[in-house]
C-alpha cells in the first residue's frame, strides 16, 4: 500500500511538471536563523532532492531550537502558479510515525505575496489536522493565483503543541517547487491560451481562465461586463457622482462626460459647490441680492433668507414689476410722471411726479391750495375754505361770492355804491312815492275838472241853444294842450326804479 502511494504521488508529480514550469528553479531564496552554508536556503531550490539527509547537502536546514521556522524564494516576478510542490527532509528513512521528521513537518503553512510579507498574500495552505502517521511527504498544494514570492512557515510559539509535535520549528525543506505559466498572461494546458483581455494584470485562473481580478470599468468572471448601476472603477465598487441629468460616468474613470447636474463640480462631479455658487458645474453666482449676500441652494440658487429690498424670485436676480417696491416688493408705487414704474428699491419716481402729486414717493396730494405739475399752481377761491382738486383744481361746492371759472379764478365785475350814495338813495325812495301820488291825483283832479265843464256846457246849451259862443274848441284844445303831454312825461321810470332794476 504505501508503494503504491509513492507510486501514485510521483505520477502526479510528473503528469503536472509536464504542463506546467517549476518557476522556482535556481530563483533567490531566503530563510530565517540559517545553519551552516552548505544547508543555505538555496538548496531547496537547486532542483535536487534525490539525497534526503544532510550528507547529500540537497536540503535546507535551519538553526535548532527557534521557536519559528521561515523560508521564502523570489520568483523574479509575478506569476501564474497552479500548484506548490514540497519535499521534506527524511534522512532517507522511511516517512511514517516512527520517523522523527514528521514532528518537524506537522503544522506547516504555505503562503504566496506579492511581498515579503506573509501577511500580504494568500493562505495557500495550514496543517491544522495532520498526524505524524498522516502527513504526506512530499506534498502537493494546489494554490492557483498569481504571486511573486512562495513563503512556508512554521512555528512552535504556544504551548501546548497537539501530539505529535516537535518543540521547536525547522526548515529542513529539501525541494520547493512553484509550479505554473512561465509567460503572464495565458492559461491552460501547457499555458497556450490568452487570458481575457478585460483580467487585471492580464491574470487570471490557471486551469479556468477566469480573471483572477479585473481592469477598472468591469466584472464579471472573466471580466467581459462594464460596471453598471452608475459604478465605476476597480471591482465596480465606486460610485458615480451627479453627472448631468442623471447620467451615467465613465465606468472606467468615474468622469462624467457631458459634465455635471446642479450642485456639484469636477470632472467626476463629487465636489459640492463652493459657497456663492450653483448650478450645473457651478457655474452660476449666487444673487448678491440674497438677503446674505452671495448665500443660496448649490442646486437651485435659491436665497437662503428672503430677497433685498427692490428684488423678487427664488434667486433674487428679478427687479419688483408690476408698479411695486421694496422688501418683498409688497409695497406699491406712487403717481409717477406718465404712468412710469418708480424705483423698485425705494419707490422713488426718477421722472417726477404726475400732475397733482408731489414729494419722493408721489404719494402724497397737493395741498396748501395747490394742484397740478409739481404742485406749482395755486387755487384757494373755493366755498367753504375747501382744498381743490389737487389735479385740476376745480372746486368741489363751487366758488366764493365774486369768482367764477372751473378754478374760481376769474373775478366778476360788480358795482359798489358808497355812503353817500346810499344817503341819496334813501331819499329817492322816500321822495318817489310821494311824487308819483301828487301827479296822480294832479290827474284825476283835471279829469274831474274836464267832465265837469262838458256837464255845465251841455246844460247851458240846452238852456240856450242859439248861443253865438260855443266852447267846444276850448275844451278840445285843452285835451290836447301840451301841459297834459307834459304831466305825463314826468311817469317815466324813477332813479329809484332803474337802481332796482
Amino acid at each position: 500500500m504505501k508503494t503504491f502511494g509513492i507510486f501514485s504521488a510521483i505520477c502526479v508529480i510528473i503528469s503536472l511538471g509536464e504542463s506546467y514550469e517549476n518557476l522556482a528553479l535556481n530563483k533567490t531564496a531566503w530563510q530565517k536563523y540559517p545553519s551552516e552554508p552548505r544547508w543555505g536556503a538555496y538548496r531547496a531550490v537547486d532542483g535536487l532532492y534525490t539525497s534526503l539527509d544532510l550528507t547529500g547537502n540537497q536540503c535546507t536546514v535551519s538553526g535548532n531550537y527557534k521557536s519559528t521556522a521561515e523560508w521564502r524564494v523570489d520568483l523574479g516576478g509575478v506569476f501564474s502558479i497552479h500548484h506548490i510542490f514540497i519535499q521534506y527532509r527524511t534522512y532517507n528513512f522511511p516517512w511514517d510515525k516512527d520517523n522523527s521528521f514528521p514532528a518537524f513537518f506537522l503544522g506547516f503553512s504555505v503562503y504566496i505575496s506579492n511581498t515579503t510579507n506573509k501577511e500580504d498574500g494568500v493562505l495557500c495552505f495550514r496543517d491544522t489536522s495532520y498526524t505524524r502517521a498522516t502527513i504526506p511527504n512530499p506534498v502537493n498544494i494546489t494554490c492557483p493565483y498569481h504571486a511573486r514570492y512562495v513563503i512556508y512557515y512554521n512555528n512552535r510559539t504556544q504551548p501546548p503543541y497537539p501530539e505529535g509535535y516537535s518543540d521547536y520549528a525547522y526548515n529542513d525543506l529539501c525541494e520547493v517547487e512553484a509550479l505554473g505559466c512561465p509567460t503572464p498572461g495565458y492559461y491552460g494546458e501547457f499555458c497556450s491560451t490568452p487570458c481575457p483581455q478585460n483580467c487585471q494584470e492580464g491574470h487570471c485562473h490557471i486551469t479556468e481562465g477566469t480573471c483572477l481580478g479585473c481592469l477598472p470599468g468591469y466584472n464579471g468572471p472573466r471580466c467581459d461586463k462594464k460596471c453598471n448601476d452608475f459604478k465605476y472603477g476597480l471591482g465596480c465598487n465606486k460610485t458615480c457622482g451627479k453627472c448631468y441629468q442623471g447620467e451615467p460616468c465613465d465606468h472606467v474613470t468615474g468622469v462624467c462626460l457631458n459634465g455635471c447636474d446642479a450642485g456639484v463640480y469636477g470632472d467626476k462631479c463629487m465636489t459640492e459647490c463652493q459657497v456663492g455658487s450653483y448650478g450645473s458645474n457651478c457655474r452660476e453666482n449666487c444673487s448678491v441680492n440674497c438677503g446674505l449676500p452671495k448665500i443660496c441652494n448649490r442646486e437651485t440658487g435659491r436665497c437662503t433668507s428672503r430677497c433685498q429690498s427692490g428684488w423678487d424670485g427664488i434667486t433674487c436676480k428679478t427687479k419688483c414689476s408690476n408698479y411695486s417696491y421694496g422688501p418683498g416688493c409688497n409695497q406699491t408705487c406712487g403717481q409717477c410722471l406718465d404712468d412710469l414704474p418708480c424705483h423698485h428699491v425705494n419707490g422713488s419716481c426718477l421722472g417726477g411726479c404726475a400732475p397733482g402729486f408731489e414729494r419722493k414717493d408721489c404719494k402724497t396730494a397737493c395741498s396748501n391750495k395747490t394742484y397740478g405739475l409739481h404742485c406749482t399752481l395755486t387755487c384757494g377761491n373755493c366755498r367753504n375754505g375747501q382744498q381743490c382738486h389737487h389735479v385740476t383744481g376745480t372746486c368741489p361746492q363751487g366758488c366764493v361770492q365774486g369768482y367764477d371759472g372751473d378754478t374760481c379764478d376769474t373775478r366778476l365785475k360788480i358795482m359798489y355804491v358808497t355812503a353817500n350814495d346810499q344817503v341819496g338813495l334813501a331819499w329817492y325812495g322816500l321822495l318817489a312815492p310821494l311824487i308819483v301820488s301828487v301827479l296822480c291825483n294832479a290827474w284825476c283832479f283835471m279829469r274831474m275838472l274836464r267832465k265837469k265843464r262838458q256837464h255845465q256846457m251841455k246844460e247851458t246849451k240846452a238852456d240856450n241853444p242859439n248861443s253865438p259862443h260855443e266852447p267846444g274848441p276850448l275844451y278840445d284844445d285843452m285835451e290836447e294842450s301840451p301841459g297834459y303831454q307834459e304831466l305825463g312825461e314826468v311817469s317815466k321810470p324813477s332813479t329809484y326804479d332803474t337802481l332796482t332794476q
